[in-house]
């Protein structure tokens, strides 16, 4: 049996012809094409031109990350639910967002991350000499030290011989405990496989 369908927008109820494809909204329960929420092109440019975002800064506390956006004509939304996804390039909002929206703010929450994220270690490893050991570490902003000698002092402190900010010490003197730890436990290991 052929139907007709008429388009008439579930945003502003005015009756419709698609100009450029059809936007809808998505339901899962829908059960047929009568059910859907069809949105006219006037409404979707009318929320294209509201997702101009201005600025945006994100919140991460107990695992829930949170955006605060200032759009363009003013609005400005106050820890609205997100989630980045990487693969995509995206920031998932809890609520409908056009693709443009969501690329931009990825670039926000990418500057946001990195700066979270510049003090931090990105890499390190230790190589153990004949009484001498070094550190090659980098951070996520950039910063690398390449074989700088160290030792732990009788206090629980690091030394090194080349001057190291204070967070990168903190951190090496974290993973060369984890290091220390694992070289007992293979130590341990091959001395049971000995016996």
């Amino acid at each position: 049996m052929i139907k007709e369908l008429k388009f008439v927008c579930s945003e502003c109820g005015a009756a419709f012809t698609p100009k450029s494809g059809v936007h809808y909204r998505d339901n899962y329960l829908n059960t047929s094409v009568a059910d859907t929420a069809f949105i006219c092109d006037r409404c979707i440019d009318a929320w294209h031109a509201k997702w101009q975002i201005k600025t945006a800064t994100f919140h991460e506390k107990d695992c829930v990350m949170t955006a605060d956006i200032l759009l363009a004509d003013g609005t400005d939304i106050q820890k609205i639910d997100c989630t980045p996804i990487e693969e995509e390039g995206i920031v998932v909002l809890g609520e409908d967002v056009p693709r443009f929206a969501q690329e931009e703010l990825f670039k926000f929450y990418t500057a946001w991350d990195l700066e979270r994220k510049k003090n931090i270690l990105k890499e390190c490893s230790f190589e153990a000499e004949f009484m001498r050991t070094t550190v090659t570490c980098d951070t996520f902003g950039g910063e690398r030290c390449e074989q700088i000698a160290f030792r732990v002092s009788r206090k629980g402190e690091l030394e090194t011989e080349k001057p190291l900010p204070d967070y990168v010490k903190e951190q090496v003197l974290e993973q060369y405990g984890i290091y220390e730890d694992r070289a007992e436990i293979e130590e341990f290991m091959r001395k049971k496989q000995d016996e």
